[in-house]
């Protein structure tokens, strides 16, 4: 079992746990999320905290448990840091059984880090000979995620498999090639195409490693100049596979135009309609909706079901019909057995989906039964579906 300690800044080592979110205050009235608890510590993340003088932190790792240090008893405390508590929350146990374990997970999430941060490091010779056997790792597991998500035909997609852990690059990548490679199997592709679907996908977003932090994970609006440098991750990380001679031109041309739109005001060439490649077009839909219904440091999490709806609105807009319709065949939104939280603050557990998008909830603890499709209940909302790795404790309905 994971231990958390403090560290000063200086012991901070790639490859540690931060166990606390890292919030700096601008001025009294005004916070931005710096780092988010569990994220895995990088060296871009070691230097964004330097540059916030951040002074200690809490870690978990199981090779610095021996050496840890305790806190001194008037150590000072940097007066930026804000480490937020949540309150005590009893929810009920899930029993969703997501398509991939925490096994296959942990393994593509860690293969996705390595090849990421040995695109982003300087240095070509050493970079190419690192990134090839990190890209290897990413092989070795892309043939396990289209296996889970191809075994079975008709097996759908849910957000446990999307968000059973804390949101950041790595594994918004890896929902992505996910739900891409569900979207692509609907569609009639080949195991072959899934691959390299999901090989693109897991791609996608590598232009990301080249913005700072503090703007990826800015509370506030961007600035026009701090936008435009988004918009162009994209183009960033073709360019930079593309000298470092990783994948191939149909990467490339995946990655730059994920962002096009099929009515053509996309970015960053405007394509329109079949002009985008196709890996891009199926990208583009499971793009915005993991976006959507993950954590962001300027909105919460979407319902599933509230972003079902977005992506149908963009139907010949943003998307085109054919792979809409694909994904969505493919997307459970509250499978049996998940916990949802309501408008009117009860937690409930799915017993019944028939109508996928207000289903029958039994309400913990009082047990009382809730359809939602019930005219009296079409007030009540769902405001989120509970991640089960974030409960505190865990007690089974009667």
């Amino acid at each position: 079992m994971k231990q958390s300690f403090t560290i000063s800044i200086d012991e901070l080592e790639v490859g540690m746990e931060i166990t606390d979110s890292i919030v700096v205050s601008k001025d009294q009235s005004s916070e931005s999320m710096l780092v988010r608890k569990n994220i895995l510590v990088d060296e871009r993340i070691i230097a964004l905290l330097k540059k916030h003088n951040i002074k200690q932190l809490n870690v978990a790792t199981k090779s610095k448990t021996s050496s840890a240090k305790p806190e001194p008893k008037n150590a000072p405390k940097a007066p930026s840091v804000i480490i937020p508590k949540k309150p005590e929350t009893i929810y009920p146990k899930s029993v969703v059984k997501p398509i991939i374990n925490d096994e296959i997970r942990k393994e593509a999430v860690d293969s996705i880090h390595n090849l990421f941060t040995a695109i982003e490091s300087s240095g070509e010779s050493v970079n190419m000979t690192t990134a090839f056997h990190a890209i290897t790792g990413v092989n070795k597991i892309l043939d396990q995620l289209v296996e889970a998500a191809t075994s079975d035909a008709t097996g759908l997609i849910h957000i446990h498999d999307l968000k059973s852990y804390d949101e950041y690059t790595y594994h918004h990548s890896l929902s992505v090639a996910l739900l891409s490679i569900a979207t692509g199997q609907a569609m009639g592709l080949h195991p072959g195409d899934l691959v390299r679907l999901g090989r693109c996908a897991l791609m996608h977003d590598v232009g990301k490693q080249f913005i700072p932090l503090e703007i990826i994970n800015k509370a506030g609006k961007l600035s026009n100049e701090e936008f435009d440098l988004m918009k162009g991750h994209p183009s960033t990380g073709a360019v930079n596979l593309k000298a470092k001679a990783l994948g191939d031109t149909e990467m490339w041309s995946a990655v730059m135009f994920h962002h096009e739109k099929y009515n053509g005001k996309g970015y960053p060439k405007g394509l329109k309609g079949n002009n985008i490649p196709l890996f891009s077009r199926i990208i583009a839909v499971a793009d915005v909706y993991d976006a959507i219904t993950s954590f962001r440091s300027y909105r919460s999490p979407m319902p599933p079901a509230q972003a079902y709806e977005i992506i149908c609105s963009e139907v010949e807009q943003a998307f085109e019909y054919d792979i809409v319709k694909a994904f969505t065949a493919r997307i459970e939104l509250y499978p049996l057995g998940s916990i949802l939280e309501l408008s009117d603050h009860r937690i409930g557990v799915v017993i019944e989906n028939e109508d996928v998008k207000r289903p029958v909830l039994k309400i913990h603890p009082s047990n009382e039964i809730v359809d939602l499709a019930n005219l009296k209940n079409l007030t009540i909302s769902i405001v989120k579906v509970v991640n089960p790795n974030e409960r505190k404790v865990q007690h089974n309905l009667q």
